[in-house]
């Protein structure tokens, strides 16, 4: 009997426990019965490949998340970075090239035993190259933020992945000579390995690289998941990673784990990036998808196995390695899967929200690593001399922003302009993010939504864009609804599958892109040809001037301190009559119409919907620089992408806009949390209370005090004080700016 009852309940109990993963594999037997072309054995065999790799890349992402509780995008960048560097050793051959100049007699010709050796040892550089890179990752980026919430950790990965992109485009430079990229070396190309062995699966042919990437994600998943389950240590690492200093206080060494988890980690990074090159070479991700699509795949993988669970992982990634390779048989394209990962992530997320722990709640609370810049006191601002600055960096600021097109080349000029619509955008995260909490790194995807429609109305240019801005902010309303229940990490991972999904399918001349125009016609306003790129930059900045207005406004009003309250405090916004949902939709509403806006001008900027104008790329991108820039005042986008814009115009090296985009984001993130908009704020209270001391003027939070006299709180009360002489009275202020 007990034996007949536990067939069924642990069935029940598995679909309850791994519904997702009962889901997949309903989808991996359902899905190619309706193809228009059944998958083969052969594509079947291809998909198992392609999900070896992505289980080692998510069973890495897991162990860092189990260690150190935050989601790290960095983790698919490590066996990128490797993979170019095996590449590049192969075909570039740096290491004969530095014993030849050496000792010439002693490598005087290249034989086979040369390559060989060579090749070994770029195989063996390769992953110690992954390993390092992780390893110094977790000593000099992540442990700096070991008392920062588990979300501003998540933010700082998204950093090092800018970072780590721009290393991966200079490797070839370092490894190869210029004779070389002169004559077009195809340093990337694929590295098949010294040895073959093939075995061939219906019509396609496995060779050794593929047996070998299988055979990896199969002994990872398998003996990981043994040593963390039987081991002293790895018991150690699951004790470590719930209560780190309980387990501290019993002996164990945290620091030493977290970096054996990393090291770790980023050699799995490097098994599966090498291995991938040796079949496709490197810089075009796993299977020939961009390394954005290649890493929505394996935050699917990750979110289905709960974070937490190797075996789960293992068999996610074979079930979506082979729905990517049936879905590219059946419609000859990656993007229909593309797609098909936001329903996957969503899905996947929406079903775990109501089973989430104390841990993962605060590992995926709202974003509020920025301090509101304050503005200045009213008692100064009356100053003339602090009136006669003002004005000063007004005018400043009027003359280079208006003269800006004077001075700089048409295409130059698009530039500036597509930047000013990138602040448009930024001011976007600024509602979503900095006053309502919620990460979103699929703003452009909005933004493309907004461009369609501008673009498929075929309306008049004023009523194309107000279309298309109210088009994203019903999609942002319809994607917020489902949002609502995810929080930090996990919206961040959905709208990033978002932005990928639009950029896919959306604007796909094979789908949605059908119905777009070939070419929008020169944008006229009021009888203006707005065609002249200096006159469309005029229209950008006029239009950047009434957002930042409308959002200065909105700023003020009890809109924005409703979101600001629910973001900090969601139970006492809720008990002084704030409706959560009704504030976070509105947040999702305004955030989506301005986005919209920018995607809209866009595309008239462009003569059309381009593809590439709208990568999921540039989202991550949009993000970066609206957190150098700021999230905590107005202000704060517009530096981080004026920021953006003095790189594009000084410099077009990706190397140059990786470092100052990956390195800059994370040294303001360490020292500086308010961005730029924070360091602003500090050279003009350094200036403020010298201005103060000189007129004898008390501002009790601008001289780091904590008290005040006289006068209520935010009534911006003066006391004149007797003064003895003839020296000029001494006033204290109170006001609401001394407490913020």
């Amino acid at each position: 009997m007990r034996s007949g009852t536990g067939g069924p309940r642990s069935i029940r109990r598995l679909v309850t426990d791994h519904g997702e993963l009962v889901a997949l594999a309903a989808v991996v037997l359902v899905v190619p019965l309706v193809l228009p072309r059944r998958p083969t054995a052969g594509v079947v065999g291809l998909g198992a490949v392609a999900g070896a790799a992505l289980a080692l890349q998510a069973v890495g992402l897991v162990l860092v998340y189990r260690s150190n509780r935050f989601v790290n995008f960095a983790q698919v960048a490590f066996g990128a970075v490797a993979a170019t560097t095996f590449t590049v050793m192969v075909h570039a051959r740096p290491a004969v090239r530095a014993v030849q100049s050496v000792c010439p007699p002693c490598l005087e010709r290249v034989t086979p035993a040369v390559r060989n050796a060579n090749y070994a040892l770029a195989f063996v550089v390769a992953l110690g190259v992954a390993a390092g890179l992780s390893w110094a990752s977790s000593r000099l980026v992540f442990r700096r933020f070991a008392a920062a919430p588990r979300l501003v950790l998540t933010v700082a990965s998204i950093f090092l992945l800018q970072l780590l992109a721009a290393l991966d485009n200079a490797v070839p430079r370092f490894l190869s000579t210029r004779a070389q990229r002169e004559s077009a070396v195809a340093v990337r190309a694929p590295a098949p390995l010294p040895f073959d062995v093939r075995l061939r699966v219906g019509k396609v042919v496995l060779h050794a690289g593929d047996l070998l990437l299988l055979a990896a994600a199969a002994a990872a998943v398998v003996g990981i998941t043994v040593w963390l389950r039987g081991s002293g240590r790895g018991t150690a690492i699951r004790a470590a990673s719930e209560r780190p200093e309980r387990a501290e206080t019993l002996g164990v060494d945290v620091g030493r784990l977290d970096g054996q988890v990393w090291l770790l980690a980023g050699l799995l990074s490097g098994v599966a990036g090498v291995l991938t090159a040796t079949s496709v070479g490197s810089g075009s991700g796993s299977a020939g998808v961009t390394p954005v699509a290649l890493l929505v795949r394996i935050l699917a993988v990750a979110v289905i196995a709960r974070m937490t669970s190797l075996p789960v992982a293992g068999l996610a990634a074979l079930a979506i390695g082979v729905l990517d390779q049936a879905a590219f048989f059946a419609f000859d394209t990656s993007q229909v899967m593309d797609g098909a990962l936001l329903f996957a992530v969503g899905g996947a997320l929406l079903l775990q929200s109501d089973r989430r722990s104390r841990s993962d709640d605060d590992s995926a609370g709202t974003w509020r690593a920025t301090r509101e810049v304050r503005p200045i006191p009213a008692v100064l601002a009356a100053l003339p001399v602090v009136k006669a600055w003002r004005r000063r960096a007004v005018g400043v600021v009027a003359v280079v922003v208006l003269g800006l097109p004077w001075v700089l080349s048409s295409s130059q000029t698009s530039v500036a302009s597509i930047v000013l619509l990138e602040a448009v955008a930024g001011l976007s995260l600024l509602v979503l993010t900095g006053w309502a909490g919620q990460v979103s790194l699929g703003q452009f995807a909005f933004a493309a939504v907004g461009a369609w429609v501008a673009a498929a109305c075929r309306l008049p240019f004023p009523l194309a864009v107000l279309v298309g801005s109210v088009a994203g902010a019903v999609v942002a309303v319809v994607v917020g609804v489902p949002a609502l229940r995810l929080r930090g990490l996990h919206l961040a991972i959905t709208t990033l599958a978002l932005a990928l999904a639009a950029s896919a399918l959306l604007l796909n001349p094979r789908y949605g892109g059908r119905a777009l125009p070939a070419r929008l016609a020169r944008p006229s306003l009021v009888g203006l040809d707005l065609g002249d790129p200096r006159s469309y930059y005029y229209l950008c900045l006029a239009a950047l001037g009434l957002v930042v207005a409308s959002v200065t406004s909105m700023r003020r009003s009890r809109t924005a301190r409703a979101l600001i309250a629910a973001r900090d405090n969601p139970a006492a916004a809720q008990s002084f009559g704030i409706d959560l949902v009704t504030a976070r939709l509105g947040a999702f509403a305004v955030s989506g119409f301005l986005a919209a806006l920018a995607g809209s001008l866009v595309a008239f900027q462009q003569g059309g919907v381009q593809v590439l104008a709208f990568p999921p790329e540039r989202s991550i991108r949009l993000f970066a620089f609206a957190v150098i820039g700021g999230l905590g005042s107005v202000g704060g986008p517009l530096l981080g992408f004026a920021y953006e814009g003095v790189l594009s115009l000084a410099s077009a090296s990706p190397l140059v806009v990786g470092l100052s985009t990956g390195a800059g984001g994370l040294v303001l993130l360490l020292l500086l949390p308010g961005g730029l908009s924070g360091l602003f704020a500090s050279l003009r209270d350094t200036w403020l209370r010298r201005v103060a001391r000189r007129h004898r003027i008390d501002v009790p939070g601008l001289l780091g005090r904590a008290g005040a006299v006289g006068g209520p709180v935010g009534g911006a009360a003066i006391t004149p004080v007797r003064a003895d002489g003839p020296t000029p009275p001494r006033y204290e202020l109170d006001d609401q700016w001394a407490l913020s």
